[in-house]
């Protein structure tokens, strides 16, 4: 494949990718699920089957041989028709879950599961809840900056098992050959832009990014900032279109200032290019695909935004409310979040399992070196875990990625980019369809 068209994939994915004791929380007591052989049946219904799930539940149904685990799949698999599969699954999932009725798990991941509404109409249980009842959850043993930043409505109801980390990679070596310093721990895409220019004229490359179009890189800062603009705690959602305005200005100035570019730019030929952390071995492998001495840089921040790392949620598990067997459900989730199965081969991400990530970075770093797609050997140094670690640490925002929302943000976004309409104009007209979608 060739460089630019992994960096498109890089983007997309960027813009992209108990103590219940059968007591509902803040419920009353529910009636137990049993089959005719008497084992209690826990439901996890997902979209599509997923090996480590499966694994999973012939693991746990090992230890516990009163439990099955019934993995319900909706997809018809190859050949079928996939996006219409998904608006069906969506479709089902709505009308089970806000009619008491459905799985008792759900898998969260798919694009367009109103989360929110979910939470509004008391279709979730509060995991929050769960765990400070349970005396078996020790939260230490846990990444609870990424559980707590997952939280909405001041619970957590989307329990993710994995996660990502957004950042930039950059031309290390042109940067520093252009002697231009910044510090990117606290950075504002503000500081970018004015970096940005002083690069460019260092010599060193052209622009700080390019192959984006400007409605692309207002939905990537839209999607750190989704919180701030966009009010979901009281009903009606409303949006702040003063804001967005805000975001709209800062994509313009970097295009006008000639920092990004939509043009086509050979990868490699500018400073910096999205990149999503999907593991730890990727923090490495990522830039060197790109640069002969690349690294990862902190994302920018926006005007307002809060101070930290934004990551994206993976894996995520939401328990039906209205579940007769959230004793057994939990019990199982807390199975996923173990060693025995984080440690898996095959999961993509961080861990949420402290144990699991500090023996990952150990393990790096013990080797030494890692092999990049080339086929040379990229160093593993202690500096380099150390800003994997903080930036595990210090990640807190979780990007909202819905493809909804961005698509109605690029539709509308275009004509204030091409002159044609206002900020405020634009602005006006996103937050109208925006609130309009999320409030039906």
């Amino acid at each position: 494949m060739k460089k630019s068209g992994v960096l498109g994939l890089i983007v997309a994915l960027t813009m992209m990718l108990s103590a219940c004791a059968g007591v509902q929380a803040g419920g009353g007591k529910q009636e137990r699920k049993q089959g005719q052989d008497g084992k209690k049946i826990v439901v996890l219904s997902v979209f599509q089957t997923d090996p480590v799930y499966s694994q999973a539940e012939k693991m746990y149904e090992e230890k516990h041989p009163d439990v099955d685990i019934q993995i319900k799949e909706f997809s018809q698999g190859e050949g079928s028709n996939q996006e219409g599969d998904l608006e069906k699954y969506v479709n089902t999932t709505n009308t089970e879950l806000l009619s008491g009725k459905g799985a008792d798990l759900i898998a969260l991941d798919v694009s367009g599961l109103p989360v929110g509404k979910y939470v509004d109409k008391q279709a979730l249980v509060n995991l929050s809840e769960l765990m400070k009842q349970d005396p078996d959850f020790d939260a230490n043993s846990y990444e609870m900056n990424i559980l707590d930043g997952a939280k909405m409505r001041g619970g957590l109801y989307s329990l993710p098992l994995r996660f990502f980390l957004d950042s930039l990679m950059g031309d290390a070596m042109a940067i520093e050959q252009s002697g231009v310093k910044f510090d990117d721990s606290t950075w504002t895409w503000g500081e970018f832009t004015t970096v940005g220019k002083r690069l460019a004229a260092s010599g060193g490359h052209t622009y700080s990014m390019g192959n984006t179009p400007p409605e692309q890189m207002l939905n990537n800062l839209f999607v750190d900032n989704y919180a701030r603009i966009v009010h979901e705690e009281k009903r009606p959602v409303s949006f702040d279109a003063d804001a967005f305005v805000g975001l709209m200005e800062q994509v313009k100035t970097m295009y006008t200032d000639k920092v990004v570019t939509d043009g086509e730019v050979n990868a490699g030929d500018y400073f910096f290019a999205p990149s999503l952390i999907l593991s730890p071995e990727d923090y490495f492998v990522g830039p060197a695909m790109f640069y002969e001495q690349g690294r990862i840089y902190h994302k920018p921040l926006a005007a307002g935004q809060q101070v930290g790392g934004t990551f994206v949620m993976h894996k995520n598990l939401g328990m039906n409310r209205n579940s007769k067997v959230q004793a057994e459900a939990w019990d199982f989730m807390k199975f996923l979040l173990s060693e025995e199965i984080q440690t898996m081969p095959g999961l993509q991400g961080f861990s949420v399992n402290k144990k699991v990530n500090e023996k990952t970075f150990k393990d790096l770093e013990d080797k030494g070196t890692i092999e990049s797609p080339m086929g040379s050997a990229i160093p593993v140094e202690k500096k380099d875990i150390d800003m994997i670690k903080q930036m595990v640490n210090h990640a807190v925002t979780p990007q909202q990625n819905n493809s909804k929302i961005q698509t109605i943000i690029e539709e509308e976004a275009k004509a204030y980019f091409s002159g044609q309409k206002s900020a405020q104009a634009v602005a006006d007209l996103v937050a109208n369809r925006v609130t309009t979608y999320l409030n039906e």
